[in-house]
Formats: structure tokens, sequence, C-alpha cells
């Protein structure tokens, strides 16, 4: 009896701690049932690799919701093209809980996501951490930079446009980088480089190397010279005693200027030349008008001047006219 009285209540316990566990898991269950949620749904022309069901949805670092449902757009929209001709994005839906994004909790409608997705909201993996793993990370970016893939179907869900994340934008540059390195003509440009080489080697070669050494020297031996004579005039007593006179004959310019006598030169200067001013201004108000006249008296003085010029030269030649004689030879009169 005491035996099947354990059994009893062991198995007692264990009913209830699983009913105890079901009932908070329900409990928990409808607590996330009955929390507002909204379905997005984003699309990626390219890998997802590293992003599972479950991974977190985050708005600039806060978590807003998790990953819900991976497949492709044409298992869900362009049912009436071939398979070949729709497009083979991947499709990319997520639970979005708005009380995490707002304190109202009221959950956004599609036309509050298209005026967020005109400023530039766009969707994108990001790594967590360096195990490969990823998780959607929605952010504001340039709407002009980041253009959303083509589409030809309305989406059933609360659309935002995708962006290329950091792993494959950097992968995209490396690829682009190195279809650039293949369609460069490396053994081309080696050729080149050698040619250049080879043309310098003989440029070099053909240089008077021996001459150039001698100008070298010539101009070292000229440039020593300098320095030493510049050398020898630094330490010449004269130079030495040039601030000395420099400060005197400053003090004697100073003494000069602050003298009272030099006020005095000035002021007679400053009155000659006003004089002198006046001189000019009568000057030109007298011979204003008479110019014809002082052209005259020029004129007078010029022909004086040649008469004159021609007497002394006669007389120079025949000294007798200057008393009335006839014209004799200087020559002669020395007879």
């Amino acid at each position: 009896m005491k035996t099947r009285a354990g059994y009893f209540r062991l198995g007692l316990f264990i009913v209830i701690a699983l009913g105890t566990g079901i009932l908070v898991l329900l409990l928990l269950g409808i607590g996330n049932l009955f929390r507002p949620s909204v379905i997005m749904e984003t699309y990626f022309d390219g890998s997802v690799q590293g992003l599972d069901v479950g991974a977190p949805v985050k708005l600039r670092g806060v978590t807003i919701g998790e990953v819900s449902r991976i497949g492709f757009t044409h298992g869900y929209y362009q049912q009436d093209l071939p398979v070949t001709e729709r497009y083979q994005y991947v499709m990319v839906e997520a639970v979005i809980r708005a009380d995490r994004i707002g304190a109202s909790g009221r959950l956004p409608t599609p036309e509050m996501v298209q005026t967020m997705v005109d400023r530039g909201l766009r969707v994108r993996m990001t790594p967590q951490g360096v195990t490969g793993i990823n998780f959607l990370e929605l952010d504001f970016m340039d709407p002009a930079m980041q253009i959303p893939v083509t589409i030809d179907w309305v989406p059933e869900n609360i659309y935002v446009p995708s962006a290329p994340g950091t792993v494959t934008q950097f992968i995209e540059y490396a690829d682009r980088i190195g279809r650039r390195l293949d369609q460069l003509d490396v053994e081309g440009v080696v050729d080149n480089l050698n040619r250049v080489l080879g043309s310098l080697e003989t440029a070099i070669g053909a240089l008077e190397v021996s001459r150039i050494n001698e100008e070298l020297i010539a101009v070292l031996t000229g440039s020593r010279a300098a320095v030493r004579r510049l050398d020898d005039l630094l330490s010449s007593p004269l130079l030495a005693d040039v601030p000395r006179d420099l400060g005197v004959a400053a003090a004697n310019l100073r003494a000069l200027s602050e003298s009272p006598r030099f006020d005095e030169s000035m002021n007679a200067l400053e009155r000659a030349m006003e004089s002198i001013e006046r001189t000019a201004t009568g000057l030109e108000g007298t011979m204003l008008g008479h110019e014809h006249d002082l052209v005259i008296i020029l004129d007078n003085l010029r022909v004086m001047s040649e008469r004159l010029r021609d007497l002394s030269e006669e007389a120079a030649m025949y000294p007798g006219i200057l008393l009335g004689s006839p014209p004799v030879r200087r020559e002669d009169t020395a007879r």
C-alpha cells in the first residue's frame, strides 16, 4: 500500500508540473497573440545567406520584430507568367510589433510606411558580429542612391524596399575591382616599364660622368670659398661696429628731428617753396599774351649771335678790319 501511495504521489507531481508548464506556455502564447502586430515584406535581389526565421528586425538598433518567413516572390506573385519570366527575388516577411514602435501602440498604415519610404526608409541585412548570422535593420538612407527593385505587382502586406548590406556592398566593390584588374594589360604595362628603364639606363650611360663630377667639384669648391668669404665678412670688426654706428645715426637723427632749429628750417623751406611758386605764377601771368613778342626776341638774339660769330671769324682772319683798314690777312701783317 505504501508503495502504491508513493507511486501515486509521484505521478500526481509529474502531472501537476506538466500542467503548470503547459499553462505558462499557453499564457505566454496567448499574450503574444493579443499583442498588435503587422506583417512587413521586402525583396532582396541577391543571397540572404545567414538570415533565418526568427532573426530580429531592428529599427536603428531597437528590436521591433522578427523574421517570420523566407521564400521566393515567384511562389506568391506572378503566378500567371512562366517561371522563366518571373523575377527571382527572395521575399522576406517579418512580424512588426506595434508596441515596440511607439508608446501609443498604433499599427502603421500603408500610407504612413509609404511616406517614410519616400523619405528614404530601407531595410538591409546586417551581420551580427563575426558569427555569420544576419538580422534585418531598418534605417533612413538617401532615396536617390538606394533605388528599390522593380516589381509589377501590389504587395499583400506593408512593403519596405531593400538596400544592399555592408557585406554585400564590400563584395560588389571587390568584384568590380577584380574585373577592372582583369581588364588591365599587365604584360603591356610591364613591357613599357622595362622599355622606360632601358632608355633611362642608356641615357645615364651616355652622360659624361667624369665631366659632371669635375663640375660638381668645382661648384662645391666655389661654394666653400664663398662661405669662407662670408664668414670672414661676418667676423670682420667693421661689421661689428655697424650696429653701434646705426644706433649713433639714429640718435643723431632723433635729436635733429626734436631740435627747434629743425622746425625753423622746415618752416623756412616751406616759405621758400611758396615764394618760388608765387614767382612762377607771376612769370606765367607776365608771359601770358606775349608769346609772339618772345618768339621775335629769340629770333633777333639768334641773328645777332650769328653775326657776332661771323664778325669774330673775320677779325681773326683780317685784324685790320677793326681799325677801318682794308682786309689784310694775319700772315701779311706779320711780314
